[in-house]
Formats: structure tokens, sequence, C-alpha cells
């Protein structure tokens, strides 16, 4: 989805405080796609207990190969499983969210962790767009056609860009890419930003104080003649 566009670090939070008007399984789905990195069929392929374990959230969740992108091609010996860290927020609103459906009893391992209410079964890739679309128009993002699922997989990484500092093969190795050249590409550069760079720079090489307030030269001044004969020695 190379046309989907990352939040940028001003929109994270406008989209976090749009999600208190969602379900609470809404709400996991965003959150863990903003902290995990999986892409959205990814996502929708986990079951409740890859991540839920007598009523705890597990420490890390493991998407198996074939549920990787190319896990079931002809490439597929070349793809290996990927293990995610469940950290503080999105172990959060897992907790959350699988304690309101289960409540402290036991839970069916099997079932989609995100369940549609329509057709049964897991939400398809559909339905999780028309979600995203919503919580994001709901945060006030303009231009909704440049969001979509993948997003929120952009938006990781270029969380884990920034956290690491700005270390790209560290960012690559989470983001479970083969070749740094993916991860490239994944990092989007804002025209803001640019603008902040180039604005920087100004600052660091600014001089300080004014032309008019320079130290008055001492040496005398050369002649018109005098000069020209300095120039053709230099």
């Amino acid at each position: 989805m190379p046309g989907r566009k990352p939040l940028l670090e001003n929109d994270e939070p406008l989209v976090i405080a749009a999600l208190r008007d969602f379900s609470l399984r809404n709400q996991a789905l965003i959150i863990l796609g903003l902290n995990t990195g999986f892409r959205i069929t990814e996502l929708l392929s986990l079951t409740v207990g890859q991540v839920w374990d007598a009523g705890k959230v597990k420490p890390q969740v493991r998407v198996s190969r074939a549920q990787l992108k190319g896990g079931r091609g002809c490439h597929r010996k070349t793809i290996v499983s990927r293990s995610v860290p469940i950290n503080a927020a999105a172990a959060a609103v897992l907790e959350q969210y699988l304690f309101a459906r289960f409540g402290s009893g036991p839970a069916d391992p099997a079932l989609p962790l995100f369940p549609s209410r329509v057709r049964g079964g897991a939400l398809t890739r559909w339905q999780a767009n028309q979600i995203v679309h919503a919580v994001f128009e709901k945060a006030g993002l303009g231009m909704p056609e440049s969001y979509g699922t993948h997003s929120l997989r952009k938006t990781f990484a270029r969380k884990v860009y920034s956290a690491t500092g700005y270390d790209i093969n560290l960012t690559r190795a989470v983001m479970g890419h083969a070749d740094i050249s993916t991860t490239q590409k994944y990092l989007h550069v804002d025209e803001t930003e640019m603008v902040a760079a180039v604005q920087a720079i100004g600052r660091i090489g600014q001089v300080s104080g004014s032309i008019s307030s320079a130290p008055a030269r001492t040496e005398s001044v050369l002649s018109s003649s005098e000069n020209e004969q300095h120039i053709r020695r230099v």
C-alpha cells in the first residue's frame, strides 16, 4: 500500500482520543496495529489463544509463517514466523477488551481475536478498512483517502525508527523485512518535517549580532591600485 500515509507525531494523540467513541474491539484493532506493526491480514488472522492465556495477556504474539505475507506462496521456505513483544499500550487495551468479552471465565483459544458481528468469523479486510476510516475521520484527519489499514503499520515503522535513534537496520529487523530498501519505503517524509529540518540548520549556522555591529577594521584600507595588485597575487 505505497499510497497510504502514516500518522504523524501530532496525529496519533487525536486518533487515541477519538477511539473513546468506538467499541473495545475496534480500539484493540487500532492500538494493536499501531504497536505491533503487523499487516492487517496478520492482525485479522490472530486468535484469542495467541494473545490471551489464563486470563492474562501474553508477553509476545507470534504469527506463523502461513499467515505472513508470502508464507503460502512458492517462496514460502524463505519466510519465517514473526514474533513481536506486546508493549504496555497494547497489553492494556487487550486486557480490557478480552476481560469484557470473557470475564474471568475460560476463553476458547480458537476464536478469532477480532470477530465480525455481521458475518461471523473474523473481520474482513474491507471491514477493518472501514473501521480505520471511521476512526481517522472522527479524529479530524483530512484526506481520508490517504489513509487505510496499512497506515497503522507505516506509523509503527516511523515510531520504531525514531525510538531506535534512526537505526534503519534495527527498524528493518523489527518490521520483519528482508531488505533495507523495503524499510526505506515505509519511512514517509512529510513536507513540514523537511521545512523544520532546513530551518534548524539555519538556526545552527546563524551569526550572532548584526553586520553594523561588527568591530571596526583597524588595518589601513588598500588603495584601488594596491588592491588590484593584491588580488593578482592571491
